[in-house]
């Protein structure tokens, strides 16, 4: 290994470990390696067993490693990120509590909203209570995403396998949203085969379903259509829903699937919505070892796919 090399592992900012290309030897680690307390067996072990970049938990902290090829050997750059998670944890730990203390006096608000309206006879005042009343659906509809992300990234989301009939799933997706549709005038064609059968969590991939089919109505023009399709591929269940609405400009499509993220602010105070759908779909796909992807073309439309690896 040469002194410039060596120089430049010696000054990085991340523990490096250097093996020859059959991984039999550890060649080189750098002073951060040692400092960080990684010299065990079961470590470098663990470090092996990665190809492509990674997030591990070893002892009690976490670290990001990313394997590389360099000439004849095998570098791994490993960066601890327990702080960033303990950040995150709290973070989410913090949103979760909130939601579940906010669900409560939502309910009661709204409650109480309903009856007034009902018993109200001054139309200006019907009027007011109708605003409280789409409001504080719009803070239930919120807080209700909200817990479901908790509850995704927390142990209660853990995936509960069974063979799930799509095209009967799809269904009851579209019966669902039935009423939203009729009201944006979008037709919705179930295009999945009838004997198509995907191992998943039945309940999951219909909330994730049902958030893409929900965004391709929401933003679809009027008299618009969607599709919802799937297949399999290279060992993947492939769901895709595709619509005719008004589609994502090219420089958003990395950051689509991020909590709150709006792609046009002021479209999106016209169509009111919570701004979690496609982060529950991103969830909900990671945690069934799947990913997903966006094709999208200006005014008119959006392919939206998700895999679901079946082992």
């Amino acid at each position: 290994m040469g002194n410039l090399f060596k120089e430049i592992v010696d000054r990085s900012p991340y523990a490096v470990f250097i093996f020859d290309k059959n991984l039999k030897e550890l060649i080189y680690l750098n002073e951060k390696a040692k400092m960080c307390g990684l010299l065990s067996e079961q470590f470098t072990s663990l470090l092996l067993k990665i190809d492509r970049p990674s997030e591990v938990e070893f002892q009690g902290k976490f670290y990001r490693v990313e394997p590389l090829e360099v000439e004849d050997k095998k570098v791994y750059l490993v960066e601890d990120i327990t702080p960033l998670k303990t950040y995150q944890r709290a973070k989410k730990d913090f949103v979760a509590n909130v939601s579940h203390e906010l669900k409560t006096p939502i309910s009661v608000v709204q409650s109480i909203a309903e009856t007034l309206y009902w018993e109200e006879k001054d139309p200006l005042k019907r009027k007011f209570l109708e605003k409280i009343l789409k409001r504080s659906k719009e803070m239930e509809a919120l807080v209700e995403d909200l817990l479901i992300l908790a509850a995704l990234e927390s142990k209660e989301g853990k995936v509960i396998k069974e063979k799930v009939p799509l095209r009967s799933l799809a269904d009851e997706v579209i019966q669902n949203l039935e009423e939203h549709a009729q009201h944006k005038k979008v037709e919705i064609f179930n295009e999945i085969p009838p004997n198509l059968v995907c191992e998943c969590d039945s309940h999951k991939i219909f909330i994730l379903l049902k958030n893409l089919v929900e965004n391709a109505i929401k933003y679809n023009r009027e008299g618009g259509k969607v599709w919802i399709r799937a297949k399999t591929h290279k060992g993947n269940i492939v769901i895709e829903v595709e619509d005719t609405g008004i589609g994502i400009p090219k420089k958003h499509l990395p950051l689509i699937f991020e909590r709150f993220y709006r792609v046009d602010k002021s479209r999106s105070r016209e169509i009111r919505g919570t701004g979690l759908g496609l982060s529950i779909v991103k969830h909900i796909a990671l945690i069934h070892g799947g990913k997903t992807e966006v094709e999208s073309t200006e005014g008119k439309g959006s392919i939206f796919r998700v895999y679901i690896p079946q082992k």
